[in-house]
């Protein structure tokens, strides 16, 4: 099992502390020799995915994923792999340089694909799907790696990653979870497919308060009301139950695909803290995903 720590790139107006803080948590938590790698965001104005939650702090431009993978790469030694949204760009031809030039002057071969935030919305660049066959067969990236988004709460997501694996995913990554009901379904509905896509990373999300979980349900993060009520009833005890409903859920999961004897795909640990989560708490929380991922089967 494999584990990536989220950095998402600070704010250009608050300057070298931010970066400085992005690139002190990274570090803290690398040392405890708990993650494989750094996935880095690209952060873009948009709307609500939800009419529920809220964003209380303005849309402001951040660092370019592509700088900040760079900085952890030459300070840290660690490697990125950086989300981008193919629509944005102006066409086909240029999402394939602009992958060509992160490789060749940034050295990144790791990317997850992004659509638009809008369905309304005509887009110049190509959807991902399309995307992704694009850089298999165009990139000059050396041992490329083709990451797309999962939500497994989504209709017809298993369809939909098997058009995508077959046009050239190698890899997903999903939405944040914080139960295992609707990814274990996915689960089950892949096995019935010939194509398999070889890995997908599971999103979890320590909080801090009630005001992250509000935004989080503004990005369109599935989470039942009973549970939302749960994790905030005692405002002291939400990164504690935040936490622990993160390792019900993995320990589920993980205990659904063993019993049916399923090696692929390949569950890997994709963690995103939001809030003033301490590196102490990121790590101790990917050392005991890792030893639950370890540990034998008791059933589902």
């Amino acid at each position: 099992m494999k584990t990536v720590l989220e950095a998402v790139p600070p704010e250009l107006h608050r300057g070298e502390a931010a970066l400085e803080a992005v690139v002190d948590k990274v570090a803290r938590v690398q040392a405890a020799g708990r993650i494989h790698a750094v996935n880095i965001p690209e952060i873009h104005e948009e709307p609500s995915r939800s009419d529920q939650g809220e964003r209380r702090q303005p849309f402001a431009p951040r660092l370019a994923p592509r700088d900040l993978a760079r900085i952890l790469h030459d300070r840290l030694g660690v490697e990125s792999m950086i989300n981008h949204v193919v629509v944005h760009h102006a066409s086909e031809q240029a999402l394939i340089d602009w992958v060509n030039e992160t490789w060749e002057e940034y050295g990144i071969r790791r990317f997850v694909l992004v659509g638009g935030g809008r369905r309304s919305v005509r887009y110049p660049g190509p959807g991902v799907t399309r995307a992704s066959a694009l850089l298999r067969e165009h990139s000059r990236v050396e041992s490329l790696r083709i990451g797309n988004i999962c939500i497994p709460s989504r209709a017809d997501e298993a369809e939909r990653m098997a058009a995508k694996t077959a046009a050239g995913a190698d890899f997903f990554t999903t939405q944040i979870l914080y139960e295992a009901d609707a990814f274990t379904t996915l689960l089950d509905t892949l096995a019935d497919r010939e194509r398999l896509p070889p890995a997908i990373l599971l999103a979890f999300c320590p909080i801090r308060n009630a005001r992250n979980l509000r935004f989080l349900l503004w990005l369109g993060v599935s989470i039942p009301e009973a549970l939302c009520d749960w994790l905030t009833a005692d405002d002291e005890r939400v990164p504690e139950r935040s936490l622990e409903q993160i390792r019900r859920a993995w320990s589920r999961i993980v205990a659904h695909q063993r019993a049916r004897g399923r090696e692929r795909p390949a569950l890997d640990i994709n963690l995103a803290p939001i809030g003033p989560i301490s590196p102490a708490t990121t790590s101790a929380l990917a050392a005991d995903l890792a030893g639950l991922h370890a540990a034998p089967a008791t059933g589902v």
